[in-house]
């Protein structure tokens, strides 16, 4: 379906996160770690995103809510949905003079999974690989024209080091109908106080292999009691969209609870 100029920009970004909401470790990495046999994972994330700061008409928030279930000591797998707020600019021509001025409300966006195997049990060094399917929903599929599915696939590695510190590279290829894309992340993660179970810093880079974007997140890590873990972070970068390069900004919280 055809979409007006400001709906490309939001294309690109409603196309399907690339990087995983199940991330254990990081904002938005892969990590190598998983669940153990028979162990669950429920965790609730919100992402309030600005894809162009020149647009903020294009100013978007979702909430996702997912499960993640270890399968084997080393199989995990992960459901999540998107429940999300789109502005009119974000969607089809056809349905914006029937949402004027503000678009919808907000409504479940695409339901995803996937499955993390991690090939190694011991440290320092780590291997891991991730599957991911996202189905768009009745909704988007009528209101954003999002009509493909979604797959994707990440190789994993992992350096662990000093005492609960690490480094973890992603790199990856995505599938949406016809369009193909790889992308790569590196990130660095370290406890904050003398604590190493304590308050945690990380920072991290990602972009894809066309160049056309690229984005830093600086992250915070907090352990809440119980192994509960909240995880902030604020990113920044730019997209090319166009011809022109855009600035983008977004905001992460997550609260993760195992069982």
């Amino acid at each position: 379906m055809k979409k007006t100029g400001l709906s490309i920009i939001a294309a690109t970004l409603l196309a399907g996160s690339t990087w995983a909401h199940h991330a254990m470790e990081y904002i938005e990495l892969e990590s190598y770690q998983t669940n153990r046999r028979g162990e669950s994972l429920i965790y609730l994330q919100y992402d309030y995103m600005v894809p162009d700061g020149d647009e903020p008409g294009l100013d978007r928030w979702e909430i996702t809510p997912g499960w993640a279930y270890g399968l084997t000591d080393k199989l995990m797998f992960d459901i999540h949905t998107h429940f999300a707020r789109f502005r009119n600019e974000h969607i089809v021509e056809a349905e914006q003079e029937r949402f004027e001025p503000h678009g919808p409300s907000p409504f479940f966006e695409a339901v995803s999974a996937s499955l993390l195997y991690r090939f190694t049990d011991a440290g320092p060094y780590h291997v891991a690989v991730s599957t991911d399917v996202e189905v768009p929903l009745p909704d988007a599929r009528d209101l954003l024209g999002d009509d493909d599915l979604i797959y994707s696939g990440t190789l994993i590695l992992g350096w662990e080091f000093a005492s609960h510190a690490n480094v973890v590279l992603n790199v990856g290829m995505e599938t949406d109908g016809s369009d193909h894309e790889g992308f790569w992340g590196i990130g660095a993660k370290t406890p904050l106080a003398a604590d190493p179970h304590g308050v945690a810093g990380g920072i991290e880079i990602l972009g894809d292999f066309d160049g056309d974007e690229w984005k830093v997140i600086p992250g915070v890590y907090l352990p809440l009691g119980n192994e509960i873990q909240w995880k902030t972070g604020f990113s920044f970068g730019q997209e090319k969209s166009d011809g022109r390069w855009v600035s983008t900004r977004s905001f992460t919280a997550a609260i993760m609870v195992p069982f």
